[in-house]
């Protein structure tokens, strides 16, 4: 019997050479001076519009790999006028010029783009848009002129193929199925700037080399972009069997690449989804398997992650948000919960927390761990930490009740050093008095350099304002943090206090930070309380501070109903 597999195979011979690495890179090099950029790249823009950089030279804007970056190319490229090149400005006053690659897809549309880049000052060249044509000319003939010599195949055939097994499955037994493998080279742009684009490519080509080694008979493996492939298992392929291909997979990487410089080591991630059990068509299964990737990869690489419902429903809506999420600051959509801080001595309210909240509209209030999250990856959450301090500084000032208003603020923008200039600003423009605000950078997050991290937290201390490390026992370094930082407050996480009472190391462990915290002169605030046996323990051992379900659960309102009980 033959198989989607072999029958792909047949038809074309999927080596991994096509362009040489260094006839590219001369290439590149050449264009440097050619265009007058500071930097050459050639993108490959997914399904999704996010670009690939499969070959550079020369340092590269940050947001460069963003899909808001894709859509910008796309629109600027669409919008050209005949065969001359287009031009876009970028984030970070980069500007670019580029070109398509002429392809051989059935639809006629590049989806790959030779540009090139200028820092905030610079201009190309007059010849830019001629230069980049000729290249962008010469590497799609290469590619046309050696078929046989192609690299493994493109998203595209990818796509033809799966729906090539999906059908054949279907014609077999009830219970026949197949799986579908995503792999990525782990912290390619890491190897990229550490070891150059040169070696990535061999580093690539000894990992192809590798995987075709260890894949069955009828499987099919293609390139998708950026470090990232594709294998299909033949029909009749269990889960059991799945899962051990997947680790032999990953064994590949056991062994350090060999290169004139000396042995490099790797890793590879996986995620793997099963037709039909895990999705029943084409799109889905790749979503799933993309999703259990993604999941795969937050653990530091070198894993492998099943899709299952939650993960693939999760990746469906962060998937999505860029755009939504940048709407909602923009029309002010966001909102924020207040949750009431009591001291546990008088039992009186000393403070709310604000806490960032958002529906999403036709989705309803997303969690607030999921969209937070999401923004800092993909670089949004200063916006979402400005607004949400300045409007929980306007909010306090219309209290009954001068009471504390801490807001917490992602560690990201210590590394920056602009946090103490925002703080400086909100309270300048809404007139809150600097003691009556506690900022809160969660535990769970880098901080970045020490030295950096210290200087810029001095100075928002300066101001006057309270710091206080949230999540405090969840994340990494806390020790080293209480000793290197100007803290008012650390902020017990809840994981420590749901336990007290019932397990004797919780215990232990919450006296000790008590403890602690009072030869530090640092004050203690118990996160999640819910019993009246956690409030009397944390009472009795002089935790300044508690907040929980069982003193109020966050409410939309600030003034109903924690601030009539002031």
């Amino acid at each position: 019997m033959s198989s989607p597999a072999r029958d792909a195979q047949k038809e074309t011979s999927h080596e991994y050479s096509g362009t040489s690495s260094d006839r590219r890179s001369l290439l590149f090099r050449l264009l440097l001076p050619a265009t007058g950029g500071s930097a050459v790249a050639l993108l490959d823009l997914s399904a999704s519009g996010t670009p690939d950089i499969l070959h550079a030279i020369g340092p590269l804007p940050p947001g460069l790999q963003k899909a808001a970056t894709g859509r910008i190319i796309l629109s600027s490229e669409q919008n050209r006028n005949g065969d001359t090149p287009f031009s876009c400005p970028l984030p970070d006053d980069f500007s670019l010029i580029g070109c398509p690659v002429p392809t051989r897809s059935s639809d006629g549309k590049s989806r790959q783009f030779l540009v090139a880049l200028c820092p905030p000052g610079g201009s190309f060249s007059a010849m830019a848009g001629r230069a980049l044509q000729d290249v962008a000319d010469e590497l799609a003939n290469e590619t046309a002129d050696h078929p046989g010599k192609s690299s493994l195949p493109d998203r595209e055939e990818s796509l033809r193929v799966l729906h090539q097994f999906i059908e054949r499955t279907g014609k077999l037994s009830r219970r026949a199925v197949f799986s579908l493998i995503h792999l990525n080279l782990d912290h390619l742009s890491l190897i990229n700037d550490r070891y150059g684009w040169d070696t990535a490519d061999l580093i690539l080509a000894e990992m192809i080399r590798r995987l075709k080694t260890v894949l069955p008979e009828g499987c099919f493996l293609s390139s998708i972009g950026g470090g990232h492939f594709m294998v299909l298992t033949p029909p009749g392929t269990t889960a059991v069997t799945t899962r051990s291909l997947v680790n032999a997979i990953l064994q590949i990487s056991s062994t350090p690449v060999s290169l004139d410089m000396g042995a490099i080591p790797f890793s590879i991630s996986a995620g793997w989804s099963v037709y039909p059990q895990d999705a029943g068509d084409a799109n889905q299964l790749i979503l799933a398997a993309r999703a259990a990737l993604t999941e795969a990869n937050r653990t530091g690489g070198g894993h492998e992650r099943r899709a299952n419902a939650e993960l693939t429903n999760t990746y469906a809506i962060t998937s999505n948000l860029e755009k939504d999420l940048l709407k909602a600051v923009e029309d002010d959509a966001l909102f924020l919960k207040w949750m009431p801080i009591v001291d546990t001595a008088s039992q009186k309210i000393v403070g709310h927390e604000a806490l960032l909240r958002w529906t999403r509209p036709g989705h309803g209030e997303v969690a607030p761990n999921l969209f937070i999250r999401y923004a800092e990856e993909v670089g949004m959450i200063e916006a979402l930490d400005s607004w949400s301090l300045r409007n929980a500084c306007l909010a306090a000032l219309r209290w009954p009740t001068p009471l504390r208003v801490c807001v917490n603020v992602s560690p990201v923008w210590l590394v920056n050093e602009r946090l103490a200039p925002l703080v400086d600003t909100v309270l300048a423009e809404t007139g809150l008095p600097p003691g009556r605000l506690q900022v809160e950078l969660s535990e769970c997050r880098p901080f970045g350099p020490s030295d950096i991290a210290f200087r810029e937290l001095s100075r928002v201390r300066a101001l006057g304002v309270r710091l206080a490390i949230d999540d405090f026992g969840a994340g990494y370094s806390s020790l080293e943090r209480l000793r290197i930082y100007p803290l008012d407050q650390i902020k017990l996480d809840r994981a420590f206090v749901q336990y007290l009472g019932e397990d004797m190391h919780a215990d232990e462990i919450m006296y000790a930070i008590l403890s602690l915290a009072r030869s530090l002169n640092i004050t203690c605030c118990a996160k999640g309380v819910e019993t009246e046996h956690q409030m009397a323990l944390l009472d009795a051992n002089g935790c300044e501070e508690v907040q929980g379900y069982l003193l109020g659960a966050p409410v939309r309102d600030s003034h109903v109903p924690h601030l009539a009980q002031a």
